[in-house]
């Protein structure tokens, strides 16, 4: 091997799309050749991508940079994912000039019998790449879009298209397309009215007064207050006026809730809780979050599966406000009660298990029990198995809500005016209490402990 050849050093990316020549010694660079650099990179096994060192000033940047990108691969071309292409509108927001009243805030997205709903985007399966040794990259395939046609839903395989089969509401909640049918009450909920349980989705034009039902397929819209009533959604909730729910109020939402505030009310949404106003000595959970960037949370418990945004949080009175993230205190209280079970049946099963023994040994001395006590034997054996059961299903409710619990990735409170003392935090099973006030503050979870950071102002 020549002094050149032993100069030369290839150096290979590490996803080997890129292949470098250096010159160790800079003086040799008059005397380098074109074939000293071929022969070298054939030793490499380095053949897709050569650059045309005839078109370019290589010896020059060798000079000033000891250094030339010899070699370049093909990168590989990831698929796409699959889509969905929505041809109905789902805007419910109102323009100013659709408004006949101040109560007219909100659209149901409607579609007709036989309309195109929405189209699929099929995954692509992408374009392989070429290394500088000539090797294929594969690149990533496209994913298939998880979704599947619902009620009055057709989907045509030949078009990879969605059709509406019958006239309604346009919903797309968790993978699902469907089309609801809509009942309206154009008033207030009434005795002429009564309870509603409907299959599609409800609009209501006023009020929902204390002790009525609401339960739908779809969604419900409600453009004035809600009392100390029963809602219930597969959809989302819309309440115009808020929640004026004198500790009787019971709202559960599959998807998100918008209202403009709630005081002492039981909320629950399966996606997001979105308030305008405030939250007031009320118990309300999100799956995913709670936005409440304008207002306050005074009092009661909110919990969020990611994050919970607000304003203020608590009250110069230092009312007990507790915020849990990533699991509801429902899930911690529960728990902590089947803990308390476990070992109480634990406890139980070793007593039974003392109790059975003492027996055997018995009927092993004497040969034969005396009725009753051949009676409590029986009846040993009967509750040991039952409680065996018992504390399994115990055990294996524990393992589940144990998973649920040690999942922090993304849990965040984000507070963007004050906090006054007596808020409690639960991140997880883990808890801080504040005992003095804070201002424009993120806090988070790290390393098994609840961390408070200044943020600025908005």
């Amino acid at each position: 091997m020549s002094e050149l050849k032993e100069n030369i050093v290839i150096k290979v990316s590490h996803d080997r799309l890129s292949a470098t020549l250096l010159l160790k010694k800079p003086e040799l660079i008059d005397t380098l050749t074109f074939e000293e650099i071929q022969e070298v990179l054939n030793e490499n096994n380095i053949t897709y991508g050569i650059l045309d060192l005839n078109k370019i000033d290589w010896k020059t940047q060798l000079t000033e940079e000891q250094r030339i990108v010899i070699a370049k691969g093909k990168v590989p071309v990831n698929g796409e994912d699959g889509k969905l292409l929505v041809r109905q509108s789902t805007e419910n927001e109102l323009g100013e000039e659709e408004k006949s009243s101040f109560r007219d805030v909100r659209k149901i997205p409607m579609v007709e019998v036989d309309d195109l709903l929405a189209q699929v985007i099929p995954p692509t399966e992408g374009e392989a790449g070429i290394d500088v040794f000539k090797q294929p990259l594969r690149p990533r395939k496209g994913k298939p879009l998880p979704i599947t046609a619902g009620q009055n839903v057709n989907f045509d395989k030949d078009q990879l298209s969605y059709f509406a089969l019958a006239a309604g509401q346009l919903s797309i909640v968790n993978h699902v397309i469907q089309v609801h049918p809509l009942y309206e009450v154009n008033g207030d909920l009434s005795l002429k009215t009564g309870n509603i349980e409907f299959n599609g989705s409800v609009s209501i034009k006023g009020n929902v007064p204390s002790g009525y039902r609401v339960k739908a397929k779809g969604d419900i819209i409600v453009y004035g207050i809600v009392e100390g009533s029963f809602l219930s959604a597969d959809g989302n909730i819309t309440i115009r006026e808020g929640i004026a729910g004198m500790d009787k109020a019971k709202i559960h939402a599959a998807g998100d809730i918008e209202v403009a505030y709630i005081n002492q009310a039981e909320v629950t949404a399966g996606r997001d809780l979105k308030v305008k106003k405030s939250i007031m000595q009320s118990q309300c959970e999100a799956q995913e979050n709670i936005f409440c960037p304008n207002g306050n949370i005074i009092g009661g418990s909110c919990s969020a599966g990611k994050i919970i945004e607000v304003k203020n949080l608590g009250n110069m009175a230092n009312l007990k406000t507790v915020l849990s993230f990533g699991v509801s205190k429902k899930i911690i209280d529960r728990v902590n009660k089947l803990n308390k079970k476990r070992t109480e049946l634990d406890n139980n099963k070793q007593k039974l298990r003392m109790l059975g023994d003492q027996l055997i040994e018995k009927k092993k001395a004497v040969g034969e029990l005396p009725a009753k006590e051949r009676i409590m034997l029986l009846k040993q054996r009967n509750m040991f198995e039952i409680t065996t059961e018992q504390l399994q299903q115990v055990t294996d409710e524990l393992s589940e809500l144990q998973f649920e619990i040690s999942n922090f990735a993304g849990l965040k409170l984000f507070v963007r005016g004050r906090a006054y003392e007596n808020v409690e935090l639960f991140f997880g099973k883990y808890k801080r209490l504040l005992n003095q006030e804070h201002v424009h503050f993120e806090a988070c979870l790290d390393e098994k402990e609840i961390v408070i950071q200044s943020s600025p102002s908005k």
